[in-house]
């Protein structure tokens, strides 16, 4: 990637139930299936703070409308390709904590993102450890989550890696 990138600002959430599972995407931006398990989120529309476009990207990716949105608990920071351009995505990863949640037939309207989510589940902790096999965005994840599965929040959001 030679040309500079774009910078794009996004809102991720964990979005964890009371079984403290948590729910991941299965994003494969390629043909051969290849991708990563990521937590919902996306980018800023114009004039869009971090926590309206948490709210709204839970809305349009899994029809989530009925929760309160926790606290900042990550920033992280990567360069990727995104629609054919080179972006520098800054993220801010914002807690939502639900009872239980069922996406059931909802449907994303954003037809890019349609064809390359291919999955979503909950995950428990001990699932996303024993699944050595797959990539979890961010990588450190299951460190990264037992903290905030326990309530242990950071004073200051970390700074993640990617």
């Amino acid at each position: 990637m030679s040309e500079a990138p774009i910078l794009r600002l996004a809102s991720r959430v964990l979005l964890l139930d009371s079984n403290d599972r948590v729910f991941l995407m299965f994003f494969a931006p390629g043909q051969d299936g290849a991708g990563v398990w990521i937590t919902p989120g996306g980018g800023l529309e114009p004039g869009e703070t971090f926590e309206q476009a948490a709210a709204r990207e839970l809305w349009e990716e899994i029809g989530l409308s009925d929760f309160e949105l926790g606290p900042c608990v990550w920033h992280r920071s990567h360069i990727t390709e995104y629609t054919g351009r080179v972006v520098e995505q800054q993220e801010r990863f914002f807690v939502v904590r639900v009872d239980a949640y069922d996406p059931g037939v909802h449907i994303n309207q954003d037809e890019w993102e349609r064809e390359r989510i291919t999955s979503q589940r909950w995950w428990t902790l001990d699932e996303i450890l024993a699944a050595s096999d797959q990539h979890f965005g961010p990588r450190d994840l299951p460190a990264l989550l037992l903290p905030i599965i326990l309530g242990a929040y950071p004073d200051v959001p970390l700074v993640l890696g990617l």
